[in-house]
């Protein structure tokens, strides 16, 4: 029932969206107070939700305290970047460039004093966040980490394992051998917001919405095109280029073998069985429905399957194991040069994007050309903790 209605929701909020992004005229207020609405609506149901699984998994007490003694006066810290206060003077910079006295600014690990970004609201910045999660199938599956940037961590530490100990007796984590270090820096991700959008509302609502969908949209798809294809200079190293990973899991495939059974039952048996749980393949849309969907096994079984939910999403599996159709982040064999990866198999959680997830905003004018620029700046970093966990697919040259 709540995913139900959790999907309705965000398919009027987007709806909204649209409306706003288009040229017809629109009732602001009205939207506002439906959006606000919505918000209120969503967070009752996720409270719902949660004592319902409380109650379920018989996690949830209750108890009865008489007591005449005077209820404990108690102070609450009051998130300062959280108040109405601050979110109304974080707008007013968006939309009119007026730097409120509320408004922080702070400088990141590789900005300048000269430019600096003011702190998003704690509001903006977790709607940011939950829509990254929902917009990014690769983001939402990867392991987020908030680890200082520069210090060299064991890669037992950033991947650790329990063993059996006798009674008496200790864990011997610190016999186990340590198979390399990781190491973070800090890369600067910058996306230009669409303040058009937003430059003449009134509704905090709808410019809270509207701000958070332009910054997520855009910091989910170059935070993706990092995962799979960064270089490692001046952004996170990604899967494809990772020159770690085992030789013997960098494998060439013919494009007249795309299509047979047996070419990726042999491609999934390169992946050591220890990582083969959670294996997710990652290829090409155009590739997946072209040569992947209608596929049988030897007895005539489909084995990729295609399901829909009622609230619009799409789940699709192969040979049990789910799969990502992407559209830019990998080239179709029909697009790609011998040697180009098409397809990746892998453990996503073994790819660690470290980040405070601190988002800053500035709004200056550029008096070269003559515009006010807007632009949001993410700090983080990634690669692959675990490299043993990835098979690479390449076009095979054609003979």
């Amino acid at each position: 029932m709540f995913e139900k209605r959790f999907g309705e929701i965000n398919a009027r909020k987007t709806e909204i969206r649209k409306m706003l992004e288009g040229t017809e005229k629109v009732d602001l207020d009205a939207f506002g107070k439906e959006l606000k609405a919505l918000e209120d609506e969503e967070k009752e149901l996720r409270a719902r939700e949660e004592i319902a699984k409380g109650i379920q998994n018989g996690t949830v007490r209750t108890r009865t305290i008489t007591t005449t003694q005077e209820p404990e006066q108690r102070t609450t810290e009051v998130d300062k970047y959280d108040t109405q206060e601050y979110r109304k003077a974080f707008m007013d910079y968006v939309t009119r460039g007026e730097k409120g006295q509320v408004l922080e600014f702070r400088a990141d690990a590789v900005t300048s004093l000269t430019d600096v970004g003011a702190v998003i609201p704690t509001t903006v910045l977790n709607k940011i966040v939950e829509k990254m999660s929902s917009y990014g199938q690769i983001w939402a599956r990867v392991t987020k980490t908030a680890i200082q940037g520069g210090v060299q961590i064991p890669v037992a530490s950033a991947k650790p394992t329990a063993t059996w100990v006798a009674t008496g007796t200790m864990s011997d984590k610190q016999k186990k051998e340590v198979k390399g270090t990781i190491s973070f820096s800090y890369h600067k991700l910058q996306c230009r917001v669409a303040v058009e959008l937003v430059a003449g509302t009134v509704a905090m609502p709808i410019f809270e919405s509207t701000i958070t969908e332009n910054i997520a949209e855009a910091m989910i798809k170059a935070l993706e095109a990092a995962i799979i294809n960064g270089t490692g200079v001046g952004e996170p190293l990604g899967i494809t280029k990772d020159t770690t990973i085992p030789v013997a899991q960098v494998v060439e495939v013919a494009l007249a073998d795309i299509s047979k059974y047996k070419t990726w039952t042999n491609l999934m048996g390169k992946m050591p069985r220890a990582y083969r749980s959670g294996m997710t393949l990652i290829m090409n849309d155009a590739d997946w429905n072209n040569h992947i969907v209608g596929m049988v096994d030897s007895n005539g079984q489909p084995v990729a399957r295609v399901t829909y939910g009622l609230d619009g999403t799409i789940a699709e599996r192969f040979i049990g194991r789910e799969v990502i159709p992407v559209e830019d982040l990998l080239p179709s064999t029909d697009a790609a040069a011998a040697g180009d990866v098409i397809a990746i198999l892998c453990k996503l959680p073994d790819y660690m994007v470290n980040s405070n997830m601190q988002l800053t905003y500035r709004k200056y004018f550029n008096e070269d050309t003559d515009e006010w620029i807007d632009k949001a700046t993410l700090i983080a970093d990634g690669k692959l903790a675990d490299p043993n966990g990835v098979v690479l697919i390449k076009l095979k040259a054609a003979v």
